[in-house]
């Protein structure tokens, strides 16, 4: 698909909904949080009753279970050749050098993994240096103990093994839960990237984004050719961003209004604010950020509440459009430009003045399993 021309030029940005993006997401959403996800317990338990323990098992080994290593392969997606389907996407992993793959499991493109260490170090740790993977140890995020365990596990297999585990997880991941979740996503991610291909030809890259991912702030890094976003159903809420050479990949949540049709539940807009203002504390926090921008810890030692407590107030939040995760300093702030009118929202839902007016109530296309 032709890329869409930002408006001052450089970067491109492309919208795209290639199957093998929302493959690896699938992965990688087991070992996210998964009280914060929208698709909810009984979707996980049902890929995982037709993964079979075995491949679970597999799956968590080979990334010690951190989704980190899973959002990394994204990179390899993107290196790999339209339409970025499974059949493309595995045949470009087999072509790849076991060096590149796991170097690319292990964050090397990544500006904040790298930062913490030198690119030399990890090339000559993934090739047996133990000099070099002592070094990684003590460098490479010290204080995150399940990281090193994975970093452990990697120099163990060597990058040969790590590369042919890789490839036979994922085509066993294919062939027992993906080709069944395919038909049922793929619509609703296409919709989705055709509605903001449309939105990108409005506006700057900035606002685009932040308006895409539902409220996060995104700033191009430097040397930056491309900016990808593609659309996920199974990690919404959450955005995540991958960076591979000159390339940031984004994946965000597909919009409420992607994954509807017509019945007469209500508007999962509707739903999200109510649930999001239905809070006293979330209230509070409104109020609060009405006057200024704070971090996480910041809006917790207010409370006077655990960390863990006000991020889940701030999932919800994000969730309902009212807040932005800014770029950098991952400062929350008031979405006053998206300030919604409920009573409006919810007039409309009601049918209360023209029923036939009324725009289309919403359900999910998904087995009807998905929670609120």
């Amino acid at each position: 698909m032709a890329p869409a021309r930002l408006r001052g030029g450089n970067p491109t940005l492309t919208v795209e909904a290639a199957p093998a993006y929302e493959f690896v997401v699938v992965i990688a959403s087991l070992f996210e949080e998964r009280d914060t996800m929208e698709v909810g317990s009984e979707w996980f338990a049902d890929v995982e009753t037709r993964a079979g323990p075995e491949l679970l098992a597999r799956l968590r080994a080979l990334s010690q279970g951190e989704s980190d290593p899973w959002f990394h392969l994204i990179g390899l997606v993107y290196a790999s050749p339209a339409p970025r389907d499974i059949r493309s996407f595995l045949a470009h992993l087999r072509k790849t050098d076991a060096h590149e793959v796991t170097l690319t499991l292990l964050g090397y493109y990544e500006r904040g993994y790298r930062r913490s260490t030198e690119p030399d170090v990890m090339r000559r740790a993934i090739d047996g240096d133990r000099d070099a993977q002592r070094e990684l140890h003590r460098t490479y995020f010290p204080e995150w103990a399940e990281w090193h365990t994975f970093l452990g596990s990697v120099f163990e297999r060597g990058p040969e093994a790590t590369k042919a585990e890789l490839i036979a997880v994922l085509e066993a991941w294919e062939a027992s839960v993906w080709r069944e979740e395919e038909p049922q996503l793929m619509p609703i991610l296409e919709r989705d990237a055709e509605a903001k291909r449309g939105l990108a030809a409005e506006l700057p890259l900035e606002r685009f984004t932040e308006v895409a991912t539902n409220g996060v702030e995104y700033l191009p890094r430097s040397g930056v050719r491309e900016v990808v976003l593609t659309p996920t159903f199974v990690n919404r809420p959450w955005v995540s961003t991958t960076e591979y050479r000159d390339a940031d990949i984004l994946t965000y949540p597909v919009a409420d209004e992607s994954v509807t049709a017509e019945t007469d539940a209500p508007p999962l807009r509707l739903v999200r604010l109510s649930k999001a203002l239905g809070d006293e504390r979330r209230l509070r926090i409104l109020r609060i950020l009405g006057s200024g921008d704070k971090t996480l810890m910041e809006l917790a030692e207010l409370f006077e509440v655990p960390k863990t407590t006000m991020h889940h107030h701030m999932i919800a939040l994000r969730s309902a459009g009212l807040v932005t995760l800014t770029s950098g300093t991952k400062r929350y702030r008031l979405r006053r430009d998206a300030l919604p009118d409920v009573g409006e929202l919810l007039r409309l839902y009601l049918g209360a003045d023209d029923p036939v007016a009324v725009a289309a109530p919403a359900r999910s296309t998904r087995r009807k399993r998905r929670p609120t």
